[in-house]
């Protein structure tokens, strides 16, 4: 055993367990926000579907594709804001 550091094992081993608590803290929140994303778009889905909030459709289908940054979800949500451009003509 050395007279420096006699410890420093176990002062890793805390660390590195206190590591695994936080990245677990973490992938909880991940998984809320996840969850809270889904649901505020089941709710938005519904409202568009029912027509439930005048100008939303008109909303959606005029602003959606600018919000959209990446190509793939541009293409992705095209034929949704096609549809929508039907309804509202």
């Amino acid at each position: 055993m050395s007279l420096l550091g006699g410890n420093d094992l176990k002062e890793k081993q805390k660390i590195n367990e206190l590591e695994l608590k936080i990245n677990r803290e973490k992938q909880k929140l991940d998984k809320k926000l996840t969850r809270q994303k889904i649901l505020l778009g089941t709710f938005l889905i519904d409202a568009l579907e029912n027509d439930a909030v005048d100008g939303l459709k008109e909303y959606t289908a005029d602003h959606l594709l600018g919000f959209l940054t990446r190509k793939g979800d541009k293409v992705l949500m095209a034929d949704l804001v096609k549809g929508l451009e039907k309804i509202k003509t």
